[in-house]
């Protein structure tokens, strides 16, 4: 058994840019590690120096995600001022924005840290928000429990590595149409260096599986709630 902070959450919208994206900037299903880290430190009234800190408070903090609806999608235009030249220039680029979504995250580590993380969560420092400051969150529910390992079966969440390159069934269902799952390659966390630029740290690929996509993967562990299974992402 493992204790785990248990946020559910919903926002009207959200958005979560690819990082590879410029002009057409399309967005994660979920919240990838570093803003579910965020929204902690958030909650905990960190900056962003004390957050990515050597010494961070949240250094030990486990997350992972699960969306549990079809968000709404559409495009939105914005347009940005440069100056080229000495001349004003707009420049154009669409954003992806999801609407009505709703999550669990969960947070793993010593159960101090959790005790704390719970009350901020009743009474956050910062506003919280998925993605861009002025997405923010609500919080429908907030509790802290004991999970114990489950079945190694994914859907609607994120799993580090490319699942691709992992013994893994597909679990089909009769009927439904699948989206595929996407591999994106993200910073598990992020350095703050002399000018207080983010630089980020330990690429490596995360897999986005969508809320209709079933996968087994045996050697993935796994932990259990509310008949569902997740894993940590760090």
């Amino acid at each position: 058994m493992e204790s785990v902070l248990i946020v559910d959450v919903r926002a009207p919208v959200a958005s979560f840019r690819r990082p590879l994206d410029h002009n057409y900037q399309r967005s994660l299903l979920l919240p990838p590690p570093t803003t579910l880290i965020g929204i902690a430190a958030a909650a905990l009234g960190l900056s962003d120096f004390q957050l990515w800190a050597p010494d961070s408070p949240l250094r030990s903090l486990r997350t992972a995600v699960w969306i549990h609806n079809e968000p709404g999608r559409a495009r939105d235009l914005w347009t940005l001022l440069k100056i080229k030249s000495n001349k004003m220039l707009r420049s154009p680029y669409l954003r992806e924005l999801l609407f009505f979504v709703q999550y669990t995250l969960f947070y793993g580590g010593p159960e101090s840290l959790l005790a704390q993380l719970y009350r901020a969560f009743q009474d956050p420092a910062y506003p919280l928000s998925l993605g861009r400051e002025d997405e923010l969150l609500l919080i429908d529910s907030l509790q802290l429990q004991t999970v114990a390992p489950g079945d190694p079966i994914f859907f609607g969440t994120i799993i580090p590595g490319d699942f691709r390159q992992q013994p893994f069934r597909p679990i089909l269902e009769p009927g439904i149409q699948m989206e595929a799952p996407s591999v994106e390659v993200l910073p598990k966390r992020f350095s703050i260096d002399q000018k207080n630029y983010r630089n980020p740290e330990h690429l490596q690929p995360f897999s986005f599986l969508p809320l209709h996509y079933k996968i087994h993967i045996a050697n993935m562990p796994a932990l259990q709630w509310q008949n569902r299974s997740f894993t940590w992402l760090n």
